[in-house]
């Protein structure tokens, strides 16, 4: 396993962490052959990387996104998709805020709803709050398991 991927692990389970969740790698990666079949599926224009719905991701090519120096980190915010979804009833800006913000993405490389969603989440939720904020919208069946 290469330092960089380890190093996304590592990133991941700290998040896990900090959320008070288990990680859940249960998903399906769908990797697209070419970005028309990609925008065809996703009917996403090519400034996404990639898609999750329902324990799915649909991702452009691979080798597009390695290209770019992005693959981990598109794969790391859709499992973070995926783990919030199991866990959380968060609201869709709230939920994409809290992805962008948790890995560090910079609002000045952003544009569009990623942008608004993660200066929304900047503005109203402090790194201190997360777990409290989140706890808010947490699943039942999480928190009977436990």
């Amino acid at each position: 396993m290469s330092s960089f991927l380890r190093t996304r692990l590592e990133e991941l389970l700290r998040i896990c962490d900090l959320l008070n969740v288990e990680p859940d790698f249960n998903v399906v990666i769908v990797e697209c052959e070419t970005l028309k079949d990609f925008h065809s599926l996703t009917g996403r224009t090519y400034v996404i990387g990639a898609v999750y719905s329902k324990g799915i991701i649909v991702s452009q090519p691979f080798e597009v996104l390695r290209s770019k120096g992005v693959l981990e980190d598109v794969l790391l915010h859709e499992l973070l998709h995926h783990i919030i979804l199991l866990n959380f009833d968060l609201p869709s800006w709230m939920q994409e805020g809290l992805i962008l913000y948790l890995t560090g993405a910079k609002p000045q490389k952003l544009s569009g709803r990623h942008k608004e969603y993660l200066l929304r989440f900047m503005r109203e939720v402090s790194y201190e709050e997360i777990p409290l904020v989140v706890d808010r919208y947490r699943r039942r069946s999480d928190i009977e398991s436990r």
